[in-house]
This record gives structure tokens, sequence and C-alpha cells, in this order.
């Protein structure tokens, strides 16, 4: 009897160990159909330094092959400022940076949508008594929050891509 509950304990841990290989196997293969997609996804053009930045920063993550394109990303970056705190008694203005991307995936070789989103992001700069460094700290929090944004975009792309694996 003893000698079957040892068996019986290696066995099922043999099954748990060929069960995990198996599940990491699916991962990798969905990994690597997740990056195929991804860097076939082409970006617009930019026309301004916070859409340079979103596109270089896109392409770098997903590792795009512009030759291999299946699909357009268009993109429209908007930003918004608004003062969240002044001091009467010293100089330092506080603002609150909002950076927001309304974008659709569109497939080229139907051109039709296929997805479409919209994400925000924010930061709030503007702790220096100087105003040009507020100035500069405005400008820097929106560049930090674009390239967060292109990170933001390429989860959501992510996530759509995994959806239609299984559909």
């Amino acid at each position: 009897m003893l000698f079957t509950k040892k068996y019986t304990y290696v066995l099922a841990f043999l099954m748990a160990f060929f069960l995990s290989a198996c599940v990491s196997n699916i991962e990798s293969a969905n990994n690597n159909f997740m990056k195929e997609k991804l860097s076939s996804v082409s970006v617009t053009a930019p026309t301004e330094h916070l859409e340079l930045l979103f596109f270089q920063q896109f392409n770098q993550i997903t590792q795009n092959n512009a030759s291999n394109s299946n699909f357009e990303l268009q993109y429209s970056l908007n930003i918004s400022n608004t003062q969240a705190l002044a001091f009467t008694g010293n100089s330092s203005n506080l603002k609150n940076t909002s950076l927001t991307i309304d974008f659709v995936l569109i497939d080229k070789q139907t051109e039709k949508i296929v997805h479409k989103g919209t994400i925000t992001s924010q930061a709030t700069s503007g702790a220096v008594s100087g105003i040009y460094a507020q100035e500069q700290s405005a400008k820097f929090a929106q560049e930090r929050l674009a390239l967060v944004l292109a990170e933001r975009v390429y989860q959501d792309l992510y996530l759509y891509f995994l959806e239609t694996i299984d559909s």
C-alpha cells in the first residue's frame, strides 16, 4: 500500500510537470503571434514634436517592420493644461497636464476600421518658482506622457489581437 502511494505522488507530479510544459508552449506561441501582429502595424507619419515622440516609442516597442505592414494606426494627440494649485505667498504654480490619444486601427486589405480607442494620461508639473522653468516642466511632462501613451496603445492593441486569436 505504501508502495502504490509513492508512485501515485510521483505520477501526479510528472503529469503536472508535463501539463505545465504544454501551457508554456501555448503561451510562447501566443507571444510570437502577438509580436508578429504588432510588428505589422504601421503608424501614420508624425507632424509635430509630441507625435514624433509617440511614433518613435511605438515603433521601438513593436519592433515595427514597415515592409510587412498589414495594419495602419491613425491617431491624434490632444493636450489639455489646467491650473491645479496656486500659492499666494509664493510664485509657484502647479499645472495638471492631460494628454489624450484617439486612435483607429485600419486593416489595409479591407480598408475597414478593426479597432479604435481613446486613452488619457495625466501628469502634474510646475513645482518650481520661475516662469521659464514652469514652462519647461510642462513641456517635459507632455513629452513623458507621449511616451507613456505609446506604451498604453501597444498594450491596448496587444489585448485586441489576443482577443482575436480566440475568434
